[in-house]
C-alpha cells in the first residue's frame, strides 16, 4: 500500500495532476486537503486548524485501514514540514510507502496560471503573492521534486506513477543556501579521496544553491548552481555520485534537477566547467563545448555551456 502526499504552492498543478494520477494508479482513493476548508465563512484560527487536520487524518487512516486501496493520494498545500509530519503522527502510515512529491513551476508558468483562474473567478487577487512567497518554503523539505512548468499533468502524473513503482532514477533531494554536512561528505569522498583534489572548497560555496539528493534515506549525490556575473547565466558545478550509487542514470538526473532549480531562478543559460573524460555524458545532456582545454589542479577542464 502506498501514501502519496503531493504538495506545491498554489497554482502548481496539484488538484489536476492528482486526478490524472488517481487513473494511473488503481485502486486509488483521492483526497484534496482544500475540501477540508470549505466552509463560509472561511476561518482560520487554532480552532478551524485543529479540525481540519483531525477530519483529514481521520479520513486518511479510515483509507489505509479499509485494505481497499492499493495507493492512498492526498494533495495540499503543506508548504511547513511540519504539517506533513503531524498528519502523519496522526495516522498508522507505518502500514504504507510513503512519498512525499514537491510540484514546483517556474515564476511565468505560475504568473499565467493563478492569472487565468483570477480571470475566471476561481481565486481572489492577491493569491499570486501568496503562492510566490509560499514557493520559497519547499527547498529545503525532502521530497521528490517535479517541475511542471513544461510538463502536462498527464505526464507530471506519469512521472509519479513511475516513480512509485521504482520505474525511473528521481530521488527526493533538498535545496539549500549552505552547504550542508551530507554535501559536504560526498564531495569529499568522490572529488578529494577518490579523484586527489586539494583545493574543493572554495569561497564560492557561500553564494550558492545546493542540491543534495538522498536514496533509500542515505545521502546519495549533490551539486550547486550559481548566478554568474552574465545575466541570464547561471553556473553548475560539483556534480558528485558517490561510487556505490553510480551506473543507475544519477548523474543524468541530478543535471536535469539543478537546470530546472536554475531556470525557476531565472536562468536562460547554463555554464559549468566540465573534466574532459566526462565531456560526452554532457554533450549527451544537451550541453556544447566552448573554447580550449584548460588545466585544474593539473585535470584537463573545458568550458561547456547550454540554452534552456
Amino acid at each position: 500500500m502506498n501514501l502519496i502526499f503531493i504538495n506545491g504552492t498554489m497554482g502548481a498543478g496539484k488538484t489536476t495532476i492528482s486526478r490524472a494520477l488517481q487513473k494511473h494508479m488503481p485502486p486509488c482513493v483521492f483526497a484534496d486537503g482544500d475540501n477540508f476548508w470549505d466552509m463560509n465563512p472561511f476561518t482560520v484560527n487554532g480552532r478551524s486548524k485543529e479540525m481540519v487536520l483531525s477530519n483529514i487524518a481521520a479520513s486518511l487512516a479510515g483509507f489505509i485501514e479499509s485494505g481497499l486501496f492499493e495507493n492512498i493520494l492526498f494533495c495540499w498545500v503543506m508548504h511547513e514540514e511540519s504539517i506533513v509530519k503531524d498528519l502523519l503522527s496522526r495516522i498508522p502510515a507505518h502500514k504504507c510507502r510513503f512519498f512525499l512529491f514537491t510540484l514546483t513551476c517556474d515564476e511565468q508558468a505560475l504568473k499565467a496560471r493563478l492569472s487565468a483562474d483570477i480571470a475566471a473567478g476561481r481565486r481572489s487577487e492577491g493569491v499570486t503573492e501568496r503562492s510566490r512567497e509560499r514557493a520559497a518554503h519547499y527547498g529545503g523539505m525532502l521530497s521528490y521534486k517535479i517541475d511542471t512548468s513544461r510538463l502536462s499533468p498527464e505526464g507530471a502524473a506519469e512521472r509519479i506513477a513511475d516513480t512509485v513503482r521504482g520505474k525511473t532514477a528521481l530521488l527526493p533531494y533538498i535545496k539549500t543556501e549552505t552547504l550542508t554536512q551530507d554535501c559536504r561528505r560526498i564531495r569529499e569522498k568522490v572529488f578529494v579521496e577518490e579523484q586527489g583534489f586539494e583545493r574543493e572548497f572554495d569561497g564560492q560555496d557561500e553564494h550558492c544553491f545546493h542540491l543534495c539528493f538522498y536514496k533509500d534515506g542515505k545521502p546519495a549525490a549533490c551539486c550547486r548552481f550559481f548566478q554568474t556575473e552574465t545575466a541570464g547565466v547561471y553556473a553548475l558545478g560539483r556534480i558528485a555520485v558517490l561510487r556505490e550509487y553510480r551506473s543507475q542514470g544519477l548523474g543524468r538526473y541530478v543535471l536535469q534537477a539543478a537546470e530546472e532549480c536554475a531556470r525557476q531562478s531565472g536562468a536562460a543559460a547554463l555554464t559549468l566547467s566540465a573534466q574532459v573524460r566526462a565531456r560526452g555524458f554532457y554533450e549527451k545532456c544537451g550541453f556544447s563545448a566552448e573554447g580550449e582545454v584548460f588545466p585544474e589542479e593539473g585535470v584537463p577542464h573545458i568550458r561547456m555551456t547550454k540554452k534552456i
